[in-house]
């Protein structure tokens, strides 16, 4: 009787090892697992973090940069600011009103291409609004290089786009910056290749006025575009003033050129 309660105990003993010992690996494995599910939790948490970081660096920027660009097409094609000024008897005039509005073209592809730069590497966390984001720079972009809308006056092709980008950042305390407009005209006053760039555009400006709504298509498209992409960027209308109207193709009764209100913003 002795030897079978021993042999019982001794059979408990080595069960219990077994048992405790399956229980310490299996604690172990779960513990491994939950660490490392926590640290890619932390990790796509810190890559989204990054991401919002960037963006909300490069928002304010890119918000006024669109902005300013949206307003000066639609001044252009629904206004009477560039029919009376592009010929202005005032060569600083002229001037103006044909390279602030390539600046502002410029401008506009200098931040998106900083803000590609940055994020190339980044996810945001957000496939929705990473997909919505993108899709309206796209659209943005598309406009302008379309090749089935009518006339050649502002097209620009993506590669095209992202070297006008390229040419105007500049560093300012360690950071990618777009130039002042200032420092862009001294660049086309003064620098060769730097002008080549941007000369057919220059004299391109005149072309919108001498084309009707449907020859200024391309340009409706970019401004109806960069509305939409303002709008995403600043929802609750907080951030730019409120002034942020879609050109709309004219009637016959309002077909005069300058007869569709367009922003104050010159």
């Amino acid at each position: 009787m002795g030897d079978i309660v021993t042999v019982v105990s001794a059979a408990l003993s080595v069960l219990g090892a077994i048992v405790a010992g399956v229980m310490t690996t299996w604690s172990a494995r779960r513990n491994a697992m939950f660490e490392h599910r926590l640290a890619a939790e932390r990790h796509e948490a810190s890559k989204a973090e990054q991401a919002q970081e960037v963006i909300s660096r490069y928002r304010e920027p890119l918000l006024l940069a669109a902005f300013n660009l949206q307003s000066r097409l639609h001044n252009a094609v629904g206004g009477v600011y560039m029919r009376e000024y592009i010929d202005h008897e005032d060569e600083n005039e002229r001037r103006y009103a044909r390279d602030y509005t390539v600046y502002v073209l410029a401008d506009y592809f200098c931040w998106v291409e900083i803000l590609r730069r940055d994020l190339r590497f980044l996810d945001l966390g957000d496939e929705v609004s990473n997909r919505t984001f993108n899709r309206h720079l796209t659209l943005v972009s598309s406009a302008f290089a379309s090749l089935r809308l009518p006339g050649n006056h502002f097209r620009l092709f993506k590669g095209q786009q992202r070297a006008i980008g390229e040419l105007m950042i500049v560093s300012t305390n360690g950071r990618a910056d777009s130039m002042t407009y200032p420092a862009f005209c001294s660049q086309l006053d003064n620098n060769d290749e730097f002008r080549r760039w941007f000369s057919r555009l220059v004299d391109e400006v005149a072309e919108v006025v001498a084309h009707d709504w449907a020859g200024n298509e391309r340009l409706v498209r970019a401004q109806h575009a960069l509305i939409d992409l303002i709008d995403f960027l600043d929802p609750a209308r907080t951030r730019l003033p409120d002034d942020r109207a879609k050109l709309i193709e004219p009637t016959p009764a309002q077909a005069a050129p300058g007869t569709q209100a367009a922003p104050a913003a010159l």
